[in-house]
């Protein structure tokens, strides 16, 4: 089932939850919505979901127009943060709740709808719990009941807001990779909702980046992390290390900081902001022909493979900055505290005059 959203806005009283919304979903796909709080994803998904009514615009299922469909006309199935199990019904009974609503002429036989809570109980893996109720489960074992029972009534599109946003942190890692493997096994089209950029990342086909309203871009995990649209989406996308300082054509400065940077031309002379992710840098005791970026450690985080380095800029720039460091690095390195460093960049992204995005570059 293909979704085509044309033109939809949404206000609530003074605030506009959605101005001019555009977006085509293919069928089959598996798209996140990310964005901040307040940016207009779960108004978006419960516009398609038809629980709520756009003041303009239309939503089309498969090139047919479902603005004014109510949701059980919709064929529909929604996955809600907080579960909303029956807690006086078993697993089973919670899944089969559905079918057994279903007007007199629709309802399968009692046979029919064992055999499906059967089915789609295996499918996530919760057949051993069926006689269970939802107190004696665990939060993971309650999202997986709850998409089974919005399986149960074989949706063409399938809904998720926050599904994993009410789990700790080892669980939810734990669901993304199972929902990615569930997805290739079920002929639906998915989308879901999520300030979690890692878990848009992970989890997507298509990532939506959602600001204030509006949609910054479309694109794959990659193109948004790569080749990000927008200020904003560069920003959200992850941490980032703002360098602020004055251009001369040749050199960028601030204090005692300094990177010859060959920006062709695409960035005129005076301030210039540069941004630098923390795994696009390296630590070293002296500065390159081309980066003189003094600092001193000022924290560390160990985690997996690398290690994450607070750093205090010397004689130059405010804050703190964020590098990621190889662990085997990082020993080689075996910085003793207040040891001068240098911070030494691999690639910078500009940021124009106007504030959007400019060209990237490499110290020269």
């Amino acid at each position: 089932m293909s979704i085509r959203v044309e033109s939809i806005r949404k206000r609530f009283g003074g605030f506009t939850a959605l101005d001019d919304i555009n977006l085509d979903i293919s069928d089959g796909g598996l798209v996140g919505l990310l964005g901040p709080s307040g940016s207009g994803k779960t108004t978006l998904l419960r516009i398609i979901a038809g629980l709520e009514q756009p003041d303009r615009g239309r939503v089309f299922f498969n090139d047919r127009d479902v603005t004014t469909l109510d949701a059980r006309r919709r064929r529909v199935g929604f996955v809600f943060q907080q579960y909303a199990l029956f807690r006086h019904l078993t697993v089973a009974d919670n899944v089969a709740f559905g079918l057994r609503m279903l007007p007199r002429g629709e309802r399968p036989g009692r046979d029919a709808i064992r055999a499906r809570v059967r089915e789609l109980l295996e499918l996530v893996q919760m057949d051993t719990m069926s006689g269970r109720y939802p107190a004696q489960l665990s939060g993971g074992q309650k999202q997986r009941v709850a998409l089974a029972r919005a399986l149960a009534l074989k949706p063409e599109v399938l809904l998720l807001d926050e599904p994993f946003g009410a789990l700790d942190a080892k669980v939810r890692k734990e669901l993304r990779r199972w929902l990615r493997h569930l997805h290739e096994q079920i002929d639906v089209t998915s989308l879901f909702v999520t300030h979690d950029q890692e878990e848009a990342m992970e989890v997507s086909d298509r990532v939506v980046v959602m600001s204030q309203g509006h949609i910054e871009q479309v694109g794959t995990p990659l193109q948004v992390y790569e080749q990000p649209a927008s200020r904003f989406v560069f920003d959200f996308l992850g941490h980032i290390n703002a360098l602020e300082g004055r251009y001369d054509g040749h050199q960028w400065r601030d204090g005692d900081a300094y990177l010859r940077l060959d920006t062709r031309g695409a960035c005129p002379n005076g301030d210039l902001t540069l941004y630098l992710r923390p795994h696009e840098a390296e630590l070293a005791r002296q500065p390159s022909d081309s980066a003189s970026l003094p600092v001193r450690v000022a924290g560390r985080s160990v985690f997996g493979g690398t290690v994450t380095v607070e750093l205090e800029p010397r004689g130059w720039g405010q804050g703190i900055l964020e590098v990621e460091v190889d662990r085997e690095a990082w020993r080689d390195l075996d910085p003793q505290r207040d040891e001068p460093l240098f911070l030494l960049p691999r690639d910078l992204q500009t940021v124009t005059c106007d504030g959007d995005l400019g060209p990237r570059v490499r110290p020269a």
